[in-house]
């Protein structure tokens, strides 16, 4: 149980760290200097295995790796710190070189150039370089913000998982404006649930179904309930179109009362479910005559009801817009500016319901509206 790195995404560090302590539970994590790099303590190799598999924020894990910050001495000193820690750490094998930078570009630290120039020292070491498929990874990541590079064998292929544009959302057979994007709808399962057998995972008011897709795909058993027949229909459809038509059979639409969750679910579920993902549709009326607020208030008592002792709940809302904090959380005490409604009410709302509020991230949507995601973990009962 070695130290690893944890390197994030770039997109938004403070929620992928977030997403990590959440799918790493057991893990003691230590910041470095750069938010986007966590020394990660006390984990297995199969606890990393499963969190890369699922994260929507984490990159990759490098073990033992270090922390360099970038000198005037230049290269040399950096390759001599390498050859250090390349012979204190040995492996067995064919090898390789994957660089990349982070944000800005690092005068003087490209990553071509950084992996020439290590791969020379592992082929003067003795290694045999493939570069196609090499049983082990050196990565090599420069930071611009923090004049830094981060260094050591990857678990992991350093790859973001949702950089190629896979299931956007407006390429669904059915769409909405307001659909999220994949990339924040995993997050938010993972968030919410914690690790991937740690229980099933529902999605109240499902809409389009994006939170539904993201759970499915990350293989837990999960359900999409939503008051709307056109709604169900179009969720239905997208998981299919998600699964290529062979979709897991404990994943599920079902119309349903957001406020009357055990009705819809197994029976079996009741007091086992891990998280809860909801981004209501604030701005209309969706549920009958039912106001926005008793809606959200039952939403979350009959969530309660059913909820794990563990579980997790990601309430996803618009705000007014907000200075960006990619690298930090709000604070739970400031007066967030909700769109509709004041952060004090809701607060004392989600309390009231069995919930403790844990964090809150903001997200920028476009120039007049920012994105709160509030996660909530579930209270013990008096």
């Amino acid at each position: 149980m070695g130290g690893m790195l944890a390197c994030l995404r770039g997109w938004h560090p403070a929620l992928a760290k977030a997403e990590l302590v959440a799918l790493l539970p057991g893990a003691d994590l230590s910041p470095t200097a750069s938010p986007r790099w966590w020394t990660v303590q006390e984990t297995t190799e199969d606890e990393r295995s499963e969190a890369l598999a699922v994260a929507s924020g984490l990159q990759c894990f490098l073990r033992e790796g270090i922390v360099y910050p970038v000198t005037q001495e230049g290269h040399d000193s950096w390759l001599n710190a390498m050859r250090t820690y390349l012979s204190e750490h040995p492996v067995d094998g064919t090898v390789a070189v994957r660089s990349w930078k982070q944000g800005e570009k690092l005068p003087g630290w490209g990553p071509t150039t950084l992996a020439k120039r290590l791969g020379g020292v592992l082929h003067d070491m003795g290694y045999t370089i493939d570069l196609e498929q090499p049983d082990y990874v050196v990565g090599v990541i420069t930071d611009a913000a923090t004049v830094s590079l981060a260094c050591g064998w990857m678990e992991g292929d350093g790859q973001a998982a949702f950089s190629n544009g896979e299931r956007r959302a407006g390429e669904r057979p059915f769409f909405k404006p307001v659909s999220l994007d994949p990339m924040l709808a995993r997050l938010a399962v993972n968030l919410a649930a914690g690790p991937v057998m740690q229980g099933p995972v529902v999605d109240p008011m499902t809409g389009t179904g994006g939170f539904l897709i993201e759970a499915s795909l990350s293989g837990r058993p999960c359900m999409g309930i939503d008051i709307h027949s056109e709604m169900v229909h179009g969720a239905n459809a997208n998981l299919h179109w998600a699964h290529g038509d062979d979709v897991p059979v404990d994943a599920e639409v079902k119309r349903g009362d957001a406020t009357r969750l055990g009705d819809a679910i197994p029976e079996a579920w009741k007091g086992r479910v891990a998280g809860f993902v909801l981004d209501p549709p604030y701005g209309r009326n969706s549920h009958g005559s039912m106001g926005a607020d008793a809606l959200l208030d039952g939403c979350l008592r009959s969530a309660r009801d059913v909820a794990a002792e563990h579980a997790g709940f990601v309430l996803i809302l618009p705000i007014h817009p907000m200075d960006p904090h990619p690298e930090t959380s709000l604070s739970l005490n400031d007066d967030l500016p909700l769109l509709s409604g004041d952060w004090a009410s809701l607060r004392s709302r989600i309390e009231d319901a069995g919930w403790r509020p844990v964090s809150a991230h903001v997200e920028r949507v476009h120039r007049s509206l920012s994105r709160l995601i509030l996660h909530a973990r579930c209270a013990p009962r008096d």
